[in-house]
């Protein structure tokens, strides 16, 4: 190389999925309260069932009320549950996603902080609604990244391109340009490839919650990490 002449980096930006790529409920084994489904007496495959799958009004924005965000899908499951229970319901989801957001897994801010160090811009893109996203402004992961991009906020919801288009245009990059880190919920690695991106999964907390999904979302992708410390020296390869 020649003196003074620098090479340009093939990707500007890292941009990160929120729930089961930096942080997870199921790991926190002290976090307090019950589970939702518990409170509200229902299997927990119907829930996870109505809330990952039918219930995109809450991750819109549509619906913001947080009673109403519960009923809404629990109501698709039991629809004699009681306005009391429900209460109960989004009175300890927000004490747990409070703690989920205050006490992220060990490595995850320095990993996160460490790419910013590098010179990568960061962005969060995540499909949530208001009642899990109520503790996020001064938690530890809110000071990561140079753009937070939530659904709620923007009226639309991964896989919709909208939004990957979006925290391209807010990082101030091509979307070529960016790297998408997550663990494949609602098909955001193929979406995000579809949108130009280059996607990789993390299996970091997926593994221990669903093997065989990782199995599965592994063939959709070119790249696979299983700690967010691979990060960096994957960007490094990438860029030879």
């Amino acid at each position: 190389m020649e003196h003074g002449v620098k090479t340009l980096k093939k990707y500007k930006a890292v941009l990160f999925d929120l729930f089961t790529t930096l942080t997870s409920l199921k790991h926190l084994k002290d976090a307090p309260g019950r589970f939702t489904y518990e409170i509200l007496g229902v299997p927990p495959e119907a829930w996870s069932n109505a809330l990952f799958h039918k219930s995109r009004q809450r991750l819109i924005g549509a619906i913001t009320d947080p009673i109403e965000i519960i009923k809404d899908v629990a109501w698709k499951i039991d629809p004699w549950i009681p306005e009391d229970v429900l209460k109960e319901a989004v009175d300890e989801r927000r004490i747990r996603f409070r703690y989920c957001l205050e006490n992220p897994p060990e490595g995850v801010v320095d990993s996160l902080r460490g790419i910013r160090k590098a010179g990568y811009k960061t962005a969060l893109v995540s499909n949530a609604d208001v009642i899990e996203i109520e503790a996020w402004k001064g938690s530890e992961l809110d000071s990561c990244f140079d753009e937070i991009i939530f659904s709620c906020h923007e009226g639309f919801m991964k896989p919709d391109p909208e939004i990957f288009a979006l925290a391209a245009e807010r990082v101030g990059v091509d979307a070529e340009d960016c790297l998408y880190v997550g663990d494949g919920g609602n098909q955001e690695l193929i979406a995000s490839a579809e949108a130009g991106m280059t996607a990789v999964l993390t299996s970091q907390f997926l593994q221990a919650v669903s093997p065989q999904k990782v199995i599965e979302r592994e063939k959709t992708v070119n790249h696979h990490i299983r700690n967010l410390n691979e990060i960096l020296p994957l960007l490094k390869k990438l860029e030879k």
